[in-house]
């Protein structure tokens, strides 16, 4: 099955990472966005938009065959969109830095800005980053998956709760207790508790 994904997923891969590297290479080579001629310039944007759509391409195959191969392994929709996610943000992170350095672009600044807005954004986002982090560490750990029946006691979470768990997402864990319940409880205490 794994086999089958992954050669209908290079139909698409291959061809695409050959124009991507193709792209890059016309930019780097051919063409001088800052200094240089007219087409100079013509050719090194034509580069970065090759460049950028392939390997945009690129990702978002290679992130769905990711996907459908974790998710046949019964991690749950959640667990394998997670990795999903996080494949696509370092992906695209990747893309959007090496497209920049194409333009002559310098990235040292831009980085320096987008840190100082990460600590903004995390310090106001802390209940949701936690979850999502602790999703991250149930991937790596996966001390339960879906449908198998758990006993998780927190005192964050207000007690007890025992029952089958039905899914297992981004930043909740959603758990059927025994009397038909359902109950999501934050990835947060979840991993503090088992």
């Amino acid at each position: 099955m794994h086999k089958h994904i992954w050669r209908r997923a290079n139909l698409r891969l291959i061809p695409s990472a050959i124009l991507f590297m193709i792209g890059a290479v016309i930019s780097a080579t051919f063409g001088k966005v800052q200094s240089g001629s007219f087409d100079h310039k013509l050719v090194a944007l034509g580069g970065v938009i090759l460049f950028t759509i392939f390997a945009i391409t690129f990702l978002e195959v290679f992130s769905n065959a990711v996907y459908r191969v974790l998710a046949i392994h019964r991690l749950g929709a959640g667990r394998a969109g997670a990795i999903r996610f996080l494949v696509r943000l370092i992906g695209y992170v990747a893309i959007i830095l090496v497209a920049l350095a194409l333009l002559d672009i310098p990235v040292g600044r831009l980085l320096v800005g987008g840190a100082a807005i990460g600590i903004i954004l995390g310090v106001a986002a802390q209940q949701a980053l936690g979850n999502f982090f602790a999703s991250i560490v149930l991937i790596v750990v996966h001390p339960f998956s879906t449908g198998q029946l758990v006993s998780i006691k927190s005192g964050a979470l207000g007690g007890e709760y025992e029952g089958t768990i039905s899914d297992i997402g981004l930043t909740h864990t959603h758990l059927i207790t025994k009397d038909g319940t359902a109950v999501a409880l934050p990835l947060q205490h979840i991993t503090s508790s088992t």
